[in-house]
């Protein structure tokens, strides 16, 4: 499976990683670490959480 981003959300994660790191250095990078772990599951377990539609599913 492969994970895209639309544009808005990677511009959105991007800002968040240099906010964290803004506050506190090092932060950044371990929010960066953790955004990708969420992804990885969602990529090795689709079907983990509850169905929004028939596209989408959210926690």
């Amino acid at each position: 499976m492969i994970a895209e981003f639309h544009p808005e959300a990677e511009a959105e994660l991007v800002a968040a990683i240099d906010y964290y790191e803004a506050c506190e250095s090092g932060l950044g990078f371990e929010f960066a670490l953790e955004a990708n772990l969420a992804l990885e599951r969602a990529i090795k377990y689709p079907t983990a959480w509850a169905p929004l539609n028939t596209t989408f599913r959210c926690t």
